[in-house]
C-alpha cells in the first residue's frame, strides 16, 4: 500500500471572515477522511490591534511549501501565484477571469435563482435585487437572480453602486439613498440582497422608511452567517453557501494537482445548499382573502395536526369553496400546499446550524411520524432524504457560522 506523503498547505485567506471557517472544515475532514499527513499552516487573525497581518502570496516568497489554498482578488497576488513553483488554488470569485489559478468556489449563478425561486413561492408580483457594480460574483447573482423571474409577469428592480463609491460615502448618506430607494418600489416587494452584511443594511433601511418585514419587503441574503442571520431582528433568511464542500473539493483538486494532474480548463462551481428560511421571508402573499387566511393558518400550525375541514372551518368557508378557491389561487390543493411548507421547513431545519434529530424535525414539521416525513419528502422534492442529506453537508453537521466580504 503507498504511504501518502506528508505535505505542507498554507492557507493564504483572511480568518476574519466567517464563511471560511466552513472551508477550513471541508479541508480538514478531506484530509481526515482521506488519512493525509497535511500539516495546515492558516492566515493569522487580522483584526485591528492584533499587531499581525494576513498571509499572501507575497508573504510566501521562498516558503518551502507543497500547496497553497487562496483567497483573493488581487492583481498583484494573482500573477504572483501564476509565477510561484507550487500549485495554488484560488476559491475567490470577485473578478470574471481565473488568471490561469484553478478556482472553487459556490456557483453563484444557481444562488440567484435559488433566491428568486423562494420569493417567487411567496407569492411575490414585485423583486429586487440589491448588490454590488462591477464584483463578478454579485453579477452573476443579479443574472441568476433575474432568469428565474421569466415570464413570470413580475417586475424586477435592482440597485447596483460601485464599492469605490460606497467607500468615498459616510454612512448616513449611503443610508439615505437606499431608503430612497426602498421608498420607491411597489409594495410587497421581495429583495435579495447579495450577502448578508448587505441584507442587514436594508433591515436598517427598512426601520428608517417605517417598512415592515416581512409584511412590505421579505427580504434574503447570502452565505447563511449565523452572526448576522440569527441576531437581526427579525431573523435573517439566508442562501446557505457550499463552503464546507468548496474546503472538500479545493483539497482534492490541490492534491491532484500535488501529484501532477494538469489544471482544469474551467472554474469548479457547486450548488449552493439551499434556502435556510427564517423570519424575513416567513409571510405567503395572496389576492384572495379566504386562501390568506387558509395558509396564515396551516403557518401558524405547521406541527399540529388538522383536517382540511379544520382549516375551511377557520377560512369561515365551506370544504368544497376552500378546495375551489385555493386552487384558484395557489395553482393546488390545500392538502399538497400544507405538504410543500412541512418539507420545505424540514428542509431549512435540517440546514439551520443548530442540529436536531430526524424525529424532532417530524415531530415540529407536523409529520407526526418519521416515516411520514421520508414519503412526503420523497413525494414533494423528487430525492429522498438520505440524499438531501448527502448533497447537503451543513444538513450532517454543525459548521461555523460565515460572513461575505469583498473577497467572495
Amino acid at each position: 500500500m503507498r504511504t501518502s506523503p506528508s505535505r505542507k498547505i498554507a492557507l493564504a485567506y483572511p480568518s476574519s471572515v466567517p464563511w471560511l471557517a466552513r472551508v477550513v472544515g471541508g479541508i480538514r475532514r478531506y484530509v481526515q477522511e482521506n488519512g493525509r499527513d497535511w500539516r495546515l499552516f492558516s492566515s493569522p487573525p487580522v483584526h485591528s490591534g492584533t499587531g499581525e497581518s494576513a498571509l499572501t502570496i507575497r508573504s510566501l516568497q521562498g516558503w518551502q511549501g507543497d500547496g497553497i489554498i487562496l483567497v483573493s482578488n488581487d492583481e498583484r497576488e494573482l500573477q504572483l501565484a501564476q509565477e510561484i513553483k507550487i500549485p495554488v488554488i484560488n476559491l475567490a470569485g470577485g473578478r470574471p477571469e481565473a488568471w490561469g489559478i484553478p478556482r472553487v468556489m459556490v456557483d453563484h449563478y444557481l444562488a440567484g435563482q435559488a433566491a428568486a425561486q423562494h420569493l417567487l413561492e411567496l407569492g411575490l408580483k414585485h423583486l429586487a435585487f440589491f448588490g454590488w457594480e462591477d464584483i463578478w460574483y454579485s453579477d452573476q447573482r443579479r443574472l441568476g437572480f433575474h432568469s428565474q423571474i421569466g415570464d413570470a409577469g413580475v417586475t424586477f428592480h435592482s440597485f447596483l453602486k460601485s464599492p469605490r463609491l460606497a467607500e468615498s460615502q459616510d454612512w448616513m448618506q449611503g443610508m439615505a439613498e437606499v431608503t430612497e430607494w426602498l421608498a420607491s418600489l411597489p409594495k410587497p416587494v421581495g429583495i435579495f440582497a447579495v450577502h448578508d452584511y448587505r441584507a442587514q443594511i436594508l433591515m436598517e433601511a427598512c426601520q428608517e422608511a417605517g417598512l415592515r418585514i416581512p409584511d412590505d419587503v421579505a427580504l434574503i441574503g447570502m452565505d447563511n452567517d449565523e452572526i448576522v442571520c440569527e441576531h437581526s431582528a427579525p431573523t435573517l433568511t439566508s442562501i446557505s453557501r457550499s463552503s464546507e464542500r468548496v474546503g472538500w473539493e479545493a483539497a482534492a483538486l490541490l492534491e491532484r494537482l500535488m501529484e501532477g494532474e494538469d489544471a482544469p480548463s474551467e472554474d469548479v462551481f457547486l450548488e449552493p445548499d439551499g434556502v435556510v428560511a427564517r423570519q424575513s421571508t416567513d409571510k405567503l402573499y395572496c389576492q384572495d382573502p379566504v386562501a390568506q387566511r387558509a395558509v396564515d393558518y396551516m403557518r401558524a400550525n405547521l406541527r399540529s395536526q388538522f383536517s382540511i375541514a379544520d382549516l375551511a372551518g377557520h377560512a369561515a368557508v365551506s370544504k368544497r369553496t376552500l378546495e375551489m378557491r385555493f386552487r384558484e389561487e395557489m395553482g393546488v390543493s390545500p392538502h399538497d400546499f400544507l405538504s410543500r411548507l412541512r418539507v420545505k421547513r424540514a428542509q431549512a431545519l435540517f440546514l439551520q446550524p443548530q442540529k436536531r434529530t430526524v424525529e424532532q424535525i417530524a415531530t415540529e414539521c407536523g409529520f407526526g411520524t418519521v416515516p411520514t416525513l421520508y414519503a412526503a419528502f420523497q413525494r414533494i422534492s423528487g430525492k429522498s432524504l438520505t440524499d438531501f442529506r448527502k448533497d447537503h453537508p451543513a444538513s450532517r453537521k454543525n459548521p461555523l457560522g460565515d460572513r461575505s466580504d469583498d473577497r467572495e
